[in-house]
């Protein structure tokens, strides 16, 4: 019955592992991608851009600017990220022109689903929007070398989450793996190929309950 008892509480903890895993790593990422073009459409970047992992203060930079006379678009889109998670917010932090901060009006910044194409804008300047009429700064300001944008994203969770989930999966290995039976070796199994490495780490513990399953099965049999 001990047997049975710790069989069961070992798939109980690969099971918790996976969920841990699922948490951890489920929806992913979304790509901040920076738009930006001069009135006169001669300097342009719609291509810089950084990865939103997760809550954050994140920094997209542009040498690709660097000429610009004034400002025509100057937006940060990032992509599905309304669609997937609206409860989600990136609220600008700062903005730098050749390495000194530029100071702007947060009131006037516009934020959201603008374009209704799902994904989430920050808009700083536009010619084409509303912040054309009532600026947050003045955008007849010239870029020698370089343009910066900082923003903190919130509502996607983070790191706090994956560590609460681990200190509970522990405390639950604690009380029901019986200490009698936790040196006994594990009979090896043929039967369960490991996946190969896909950076998908919800399917490696999936994996990971079945061959846990596995090895709980036979040990119950050896008892038996």
């Amino acid at each position: 019955m001990k047997m049975n008892k710790f069989a069961a509480a070992l798939v109980g903890t690969a099971v918790a592992a996976s969920a841990v895993s699922v948490t951890a790593f489920a929806d992913d990422s979304y790509t901040a991608t920076l738009g930006f073009t001069d009135t006169n459409w001669t300097f342009q970047d719609w291509e810089s851009s950084v990865e939103i992992t997760g809550d954050g203060t994140y920094t997209i930079t542009s040498t690709a600017v660097a000429g610009t006379e004034e400002i025509g678009v100057f937006v940060i889109d990032v992509q599905g990220m309304f669609a997937a998670a609206p409860d989600a917010v990136a609220t600008l932090d700062s903005i730098q022109i050749d390495g000194a901060d530029v100071s702007f009006d947060a009131s006037k910044i516009m934020y959201g689903d603008i374009e209704e194409k799902g994904n989430y804008r920050i808009d700083i300047y536009n010619m084409y929007s509303d912040t054309k009429d009532d600026p947050a700064f003045t955008n007849a300001t010239p870029i020698a070398e370089s343009l910066s944008v900082t923003f903190t994203v919130t509502g996607l969770g983070g790191a706090a989450a994956e560590d609460t989930a681990e200190e509970t999966t522990e405390e639950t290995v604690e009380e029901e793996a019986p200490a009698e039976e936790t040196t006994e070796e594990a009979p090896a199994s043929d039967d369960v190929t490991a996946p190969a490495a896909t950076g998908n780490a919800s399917a490696a513990a999936i994996a990971a309950v079945a061959a846990v399953a596995g090895v709980a099965a036979v040990i119950s049999r050896k008892r038996k």
